[in-house]
């Protein structure tokens, strides 16, 4: 099956405030594919809250004069669109930025497959006291810097690519709606 690994890391606590996009594809287990963008948020959007910066090590300086998101849309989408199954861990925060972001610069609809990784994590693994992306990636034996947004796409869609995907977890994101 070939998967994409999607993370992205925000600016501060408003819904669309993406500063940093990760995509990693894999067929059958195997990286094919993998881009990750610096991103400077839409207007209005572009302060850096502190604490999200002590997360994911970005500030307003390292995005200020990068792309905005809909400069990096084409080819984000080309690669979600060109696989079987998007993972996300935790999807409802990263699909809601999305679709926040799709929004804030009117982008066309776009509709796609995923899977959650923390869902399916707890669904295989109940025994784990916790289901977080670095937890379930050191049961795997993955490495990885965590809050890096390329790398934890990576490590979402290794960790999914190695325990498959129940029957039933496949769900449908469109901002069509």
């Amino acid at each position: 099956m070939k998967l994409a690994g999607l993370d992205f890391e925000t600016a501060n606590g408003k819904s669309g405030s993406i500063c940093a996009a990760g995509c990693a594809i894999l067929d059958d287990g195997v990286l094919t594919e993998s881009r990750e963008w610096l991103i400077c948020p839409h207007k209005g959007y572009r302060w850096m809250r502190p604490d999200f910066t002590e997360i994911h090590g970005l500030s307003y300086w390292d995005v200020c004069n990068c792309a905005e998101f809909a400069c990096i849309w084409p080819e984000l989408q080309r690669m979600l669109l060109s696989v079987d199954c998007v993972i996300i861990h935790n999807a409802p925060f990263d699909l809601g930025h999305l679709r926040s972001v799709l929004e804030l610069y009117e982008l066309p609809p776009v509709e796609f497959d995923y899977a959650d990784s923390v869902v399916i994590s707890r669904r295989l693994f109940p025994e784990m006291p916790s289901h977080s992306l670095d937890a379930m990636a050191e049961r795997f034996g993955i490495v990885f810097h965590h809050h890096d947004a390329l790398e934890d796409a990576m490590a979402c869609a290794s960790i999914i690519a190695r325990t498959g995907i129940p029957e039933g977890y496949i769900r449908h994101f469109s901002t069509g709606d």
